[in-house]
């Protein structure tokens, strides 16, 4: 299943926000979204440590979690 996730690299905190159902995005976790993104500084601006991304899982937790990324926000 592929997934859209925020990736916060400083705190290695993530959060899944959209699931792929057959070609449609679902939204995921979006009652957590503004806590998560009020105390991170947006994509857009030049020291964001934020990045996003569409992985599948297998992909996303051998990017993400055995390369030191290992603390789960909310999936």
């Amino acid at each position: 299943m592929n997934r859209k996730y925020l990736v916060d690299t400083e705190t290695h905190e993530y959060l899944c926000i959209a699931l792929k159902k057959g070609m449609d995005w679902v939204p995921n976790n979006q009652t957590v979204l503004p806590g998560f993104m009020s105390t991170r500084t947006p994509e857009t601006e030049l020291d964001s440590v934020l990045i996003s991304g569409e992985f599948n899982d297998n992909v996303f937790f051998e990017k993400w979690i055995r390369n030191g990324t290992n603390v789960l926000f909310q999936y």
